[in-house]
């Protein structure tokens, strides 16, 4: 019985290190902006965020819920928006109104939004494997956090 939790003990050990080793170097930034906010401003969405030590560049994740022109169907799309500012201001017109590609127009319900911040920019050496912030949702004219 003995031998058998020494090499149950073993074998934890040895996947617990190899799992270590191939989950890749930390990501240079481990924390995600706070105070993340946005507003409907005319026909943009305008967030903001609290500059993050060490962020270079900031990806605003947008994802876009519709309803197709069938009136019956739902469609989410992913959009990122990039910026070395501490906000950015999407205009609502960076959304198509076809995202299904039928040539019929499709209706924009809601945005999920959230952002995180990238140093050095780019995808190599886990720069982007960083935490998002808080998630805002904006419907029907308004954007509160998500809950």
């Amino acid at each position: 019985m003995r031998k058998l939790f020494v090499c149950a003990v073993a074998l934890v050990a040895i996947a617990l290190a190899i799992g270590g080793a191939s989950a890749g170097p930390l990501p240079a930034l481990t924390t995600a902006p706070t105070n993340f906010t946005c507003s409907f401003v005319d026909s943009s969405v305008q967030c903001t965020w609290d500059a993050l030590t060490g962020a270079t560049k900031y990806s605003v994740d947008v994802v876009a819920n519709y309803t197709l022109a069938d009136g019956l169907t739902t469609a989410s799309v992913d959009f990122d928006f990039g910026t070395a500012l501490t906000s950015v201001t999407i205009p609502l017109s960076a959304f198509p109104t076809d995202v299904n590609q039928d040539t019929l127009t499709d209706t924009l319900n809601s945005l999920v939004l959230r952002v995180k911040g990238l140093n050095p920019p780019g995808k190599k050496e886990y720069n982007q494997a960083t935490p998002f912030s808080s998630t805002i949702i904006c419907t029907g004219g308004s954007c509160g956090p998500a809950i």
